[in-house]
């Protein structure tokens, strides 16, 4: 450790790779193995050592690997209330995409130099080439951000006339379903609760991402884009091959919602002079498991639909509309292939049937107006079978519910089945008030400070779209999003565990102020190291010593 802390070029560089170096995938044994790194890095400071009752762990709840969000806390004095939080993740993606190279994944410096003989994109080679670049799997996205906060909290240790507190969170989980920012909201009340603390800011440090195919600017954050997994289950009726017009093909049904809904300008959003992406299919099967000469009858599609402002309800009225869309189509297609082929649609030879279109909670309520207690106990007894049977692929299980909701229905099919599967992120960003405004103001002079003493131009974007954790520090419509939630998400309460209060009662402000890379998730993955370990980090400084 240099001058006594980590906050150097040097320092936060030696951090950084200490920090890399632990294989932190996801939904692995490597973040239990992060979690203690981190402990063990607070541990080298004397503050922590003096104070251990500072550092503080809180597990997921039925998390089968026993994971927990790590925080710490800095107290700048006995009678300070006024509180600060940093915020990051420590787990990172998988390394499939490193090939021959996956064993240099979490080495960075060996694995940068084997990529000079590597085939590259132009920009990665360039990048390479100029020495400025360091490359591995997590070093952006956002054990960087780690570092730097890490790094802050070691020299703030040696102050003693900080007049507010400093609380470090670092989260499991967030790759996935954020479980780990639901056990992290979980200790930030605890220890708010124990000290009597006011929280008033929330500093992120996820890398910028690019507004556009290209783009290479540097941005910071003041909000980050909600997020929800539409699944669209399609139930159809069989028939063989031989006789197509028998039957309705659940995989022709999916194709044609997925055909609809992607790219779909409905969702489209303007706030704050931004856009969010549009919504794009993350899955598209059909649900035979062998081989035979029967048409599936079972389908679904799970859409990433990302929010600027819209609600849950208004987002699920528009995927019912889609459905209703596609329900014409493939009505209006059967009519006229009927009619080229002289066949009658008059009830003699076959009818044509259009899909319904059902969200979950109205089969639901159906189910239940005609089979009663027994409906919902066999519900519950299928969800209980399929946990075991299916883990924690949230997706899987919830087009598995639906499915065996769909089998009482068999006689309305064919049908469409909307519903929500985890995860679900709030959209978060500033708003004119006081509290948020002078958020607002962090992030503008830490910009000034930025183009004055670095000649580094940085823009403010009101939503981060890559996703973050930053989404559960407050939560607005509240009874509204839970409404929705309960009624529309089976695994709501059910395994996914969204402390929606405790976010609502959160309520913090929360910015970004991050690194600078590129090529999050590819095997390009990399960070600028100039402006990493020695612009962030001033910034940083500036935002938390002039607050």
């Amino acid at each position: 450790m240099n001058a006594g802390h980590w906050n150097t070029k040097e320092g936060i560089l030696d951090l950084l790779l200490r920090l890399v170096r632990v294989p932190s995938v996801t939904g692995t044994r490597g973040e239990l193995r992060m979690e203690e790194e981190i402990v063990s890095l607070l541990m080298e400071l004397p503050y922590y050592r003096k104070h251990p009752e500072y550092i503080f762990k809180k597990a997921i709840k039925h998390d089968s690997l026993d994971r927990k969000a790590v925080a710490c806390l800095y107290k700048g004095s006995d009678e300070a209330y006024r509180t600060i939080i940093l915020l990051s993740h420590y787990d990172v993606v998988g390394v499939e995409d490193f090939g021959r190279l996956t064993p240099l994944a979490f080495s960075p410096l060996d694995y940068t130099k084997a990529l000079e003989k590597e085939e590259l994109p132009d920009d990665a080679r360039e990048d390479l080439q100029s020495g400025e670049w360091i490359f591995g799997r997590g070093i952006m996205d956002m054990k960087a951000g780690l570092a730097a906060h890490i790094a802050l909290i070691s020299e703030v240790c040696e102050r003693e006339d900080l007049g507010y507190n400093l609380v470090l969170l670092a989260t499991p989980d967030e790759e996935r379903y954020s479980a780990g920012m639901f056990a992290g909201v979980g200790v930030l009340e605890e220890i708010r609760a124990q000290f009597g603390l006011k929280y008033e800011l929330t500093i992120c440090s996820e890398p910028s991402f690019g507004a556009y195919p290209g783009d290479r600017s540097k941005y910071f954050y003041t909000g980050s884009v909600g997020k929800m997994l539409p699944l669209i289950y399609c139930t159809g009726t069989e028939t063989h091959v031989g006789e197509p017009l028998e039957g309705l093909n659940a995989a022709w049904m999916a194709s044609v919602y997925a055909e609809r809904a992607e790219l779909s300008t409905v969702f489209l959003e303007s706030a704050q002079g931004e856009r969010n992406p549009l919504p794009t299919t993350l899955k598209l099967t059909d649900l035979k498991e062998s081989y035979d000469v029967q048409t599936p009858t079972g389908a679904y599609i799970l859409l990433n639909i990302l929010t600027l402002q819209q609600s849950p309800e208004e987002v699920m009225g528009k995927l019912k509309d889609i459905g209703i869309e596609s329900s014409k189509y493939i009505g209006e297609r059967l009519r006229k292939t009927y009619q080229s082929l002289g066949y009658q649609d008059d009830g003699h030879t076959r009818k044509i049937v259009k899909p319904s279109v059902y969200t979950y909670w109205e089969l639901y309520e159906k189910g239940l107006k005609e089979h009663g207690s027994a409906f919902r106990q066999a519900i519950e007894e299928h969800v209980q079978k399929l946990e075991q049977d299916l883990g924690t692929n949230m997706g899987k299980l919830t087009a598995a519910i639906a499915g065996v909701v769909s089998s009482y229905f068999k006689s309305l099919a064919p049908f469409y089945l909307i519903m929500l599967s985890p995860p679900y992120y709030p959209h978060v960003y500033l708003k004119d008030d006081k509290k948020d405004q002078k958020a607002m103001g962090v992030v503008a002079s830490c910009v000034n400070k930025a183009r004055q003493d670095f000649k580094e131009e940085i823009k403010v974007r009101s939503y981060f779209q890559g996703l973050s954790d930053v989404s559960y520090f407050r939560l607005r419509d509240k009874d509204k999003v839970a409404k929705v939630l309960e009624k529309e998400m089976p695994l709501y309460g059910e395994g996914y565990n969204i402390p929606l209060e405790l976010i609502a009662n959160l309520d913090v402000p929360a910015v970004n102020i991050g690194p600078y890379g590129k090529d999050a998730h590819k095997r390009t993955e990399r960070l600028h190291i100039p402006f990493s370990t020695e612009v962030l980090p001033a910034l940083l400084r500036h935002a938390v010593y002039s607050y």
